[in-house]
């Protein structure tokens, strides 16, 4: 049986977006079973959870007789490697696929986080002011790149939906929330395409579900700096 790590809470801005939705995401775009493991802050401190993901974060997925896999976008890689879907068959479009992957986690998702930082994890108001306009400027380049590289076209590598559609939806969910696809109407219509999914509608009410099961003691923040907790 496979098992995905996944928190039991988050605040309600990352609710829905938690890179545990990705690994869920493709599971059930390949239909293979799977069971959550929820943990705490105490897990996530702990040096057995480290031996599973050295960086203490979500997802990892264990599988008996196979390593743990940790970092979503190499989940999402081997899962669908191994079932022989959402990858195109020859080895040039398999390439362009893994290719729009990485940007996706390497050169889009970065930018949209430091908006997200800014909107969500900086309380002082000179200092929002201060750097919001810098970000949001590099977010927009960095979508109207994308734009200009996909031409209208309804995804990223071929004619069909594959992982690289996979993992740049699930980046641009964070556009989304952020409100800045609304300055990029093809690709708020890509993004459309991409959640639209039954495995991703899915993934997203799994997750939402559990944590609108816990609240923040569950986490056990106050536990967290204790070794193996």
């Amino acid at each position: 049986m496979i098992t995905i790590s996944a928190m039991k809470w988050a605040p309600p801005f990352a609710a829905g977006q938690v890179r545990d939705q990705r690994a869920r995401w493709i599971l059930n775009e390949v239909g293979w079973p799977y069971q959550v493991r929820l943990i705490d802050a105490r897990d996530l401190a702990s040096d057995a959870y480290r031996r599973q993901q050295p960086f203490g974060q979500v997802p990892y997925l264990d599988e008996d007789g196979r390593p743990t896999l940790f970092e979503s976008g190499a989940i999402v890689i081997d899962v669908a490697t191994r079932a022989g879907r959402l990858l195109p068959a020859d080895d040039d479009g398999r390439a362009r696929v893994l290719c729009w992957v990485i940007a996706a986690l390497n050169s889009v998702e970065p930018s949209l986080m430091n908006v997200a930082e800014v909107a969500y994890f900086i309380d002082d108001e000179a200092q929002k002011r201060a750097r919001q306009p810098a970000v949001t400027a590099f977010a927009h380049q960095r979508l109207s790149q994308l734009d200009a590289a996909m031409g209208g076209r309804d995804w990223l590598v071929g004619d069909a939906f594959t992982i690289a559609d996979l993992m740049m939806g699930s980046v641009l969910r964070i556009a989304h929330r952020l409100d800045l696809l609304s300055a990029h109407p093809r690709l708020a219509g890509y993004h459309d395409r991409c959640v639209d999914r039954p495995a991703c509608r899915k993934a997203i009410a799994e997750q939402c579900e559990a944590i609108a099961a816990h609240g923040p003691d569950d986490m056990h923040f106050e536990d967290a700096t204790r070794p193996d907790a």
